[in-house]
């Protein structure tokens, strides 16, 4: 029953706003997401196989189809995967409806695999049922992700919001870890944390969320170690001649350049 009612929150919530409102696309004004892939597809030798977990609408999939990547994209919602196909016929043919918590749905997701690049953006995860589902739904995306590829993860974290909840309801459930509990699920997984960005936006009221809720999310860009491998050794980003950027805001959020997180989390 209470994973009947989760569907259906989602389902409700995204049905029932813009697409605008959900794309998958987000070039924040402190950095920029594709710079950043770029990057670390050239220093770690990472190929082109890109999937997105929970894209919704398909903007960030058609980007990166765009770009020369070979896409696969899901949704646990199969309305969300008709849009996308709508709204870009290119996707068609490279989307599967496919739920992140689901064991059965990530193994027939993985005989599509290996994926050098594996994207769960706008908190994908925090939609869990409860902590143990979100640590779950975290390793299959590990899982799907073939030895030395790039992962890039969106989590709403508890000390991100005042009195460090342990979730939150705006619309939908969002279950919320802690620092502590990230820490834990990247050592268990051997993952290195390469780069890490804050994320805000504050959305108005909803007709079922009677208040403005500021969204936080950390964005960040992990390395699956091949195996035998060491970590790599980073330069600090901080030392870079003018590296220093001040961070997003809703001042300083562009129109039309913002990654509509209110795709809160999509399995």
């Amino acid at each position: 029953m209470r994973d009947a009612r989760r569907r259906r929150e989602i389902r409700d919530y995204y049905l029932g706003i813009s697409a605008d409102e959900i794309t998958s696309y987000l070039t924040p004004a402190s950095f920029d997401l594709w710079e950043s892939v770029a990057r670390y597809r050239r220093e770690l030798g990472i190929g082109a196989r890109w999937l997105e977990v929970g894209g919704g609408v398909g903007d960030l999939a058609a980007t990166a189809l765009e770009r020369g990547y070979d896409v696969m994209m899901t949704d646990v919602q199969s309305e969300l995967l008709e849009a996308a196909a709508a709204r870009h016929p290119r996707l068609r043919g490279r989307l599967q409806r496919s739920d992140v918590f689901d064991a059965r749905d990530v193994a027939a997701l993985a005989a599509r695999g290996p994926f050098s690049i594996v994207a769960a953006l706008g908190a994908v995860l925090n939609h869990a049922r409860d902590q143990r589902e979100l640590a779950l739904g975290f390793g299959h995306l590990v899982t799907l992700a073939a030895p030395g590829s790039l992962l890039i993860v969106d989590l709403m974290l508890s000390e991100m919001f005042p009195g460090h909840p342990a979730s939150i309801w705006a619309d939908i459930l969002h279950v919320l870890p802690g620092f502590a509990d990230l820490a834990r699920l990247t050592r268990s997984w051997e993952l290195d944390v390469l780069e890490t960005h804050s994320l805000y936006h504050r959305y108005p009221p909803t007709p079922t969320y009677h208040a403005e809720f500021d969204e936080r999310l950390l964005r960040l860009f992990l390395h699956k170690r091949e195996a035998g491998r060491p970590a790599p050794v980073r330069a600090s980003r901080r030392a870079r001649p003018g590296s220093r950027r001040p961070g997003p805001s809703p001042s300083r959020d562009p129109g039309g350049a913002r990654r509509a997180t209110r795709r809160r989390p999509r399995a």
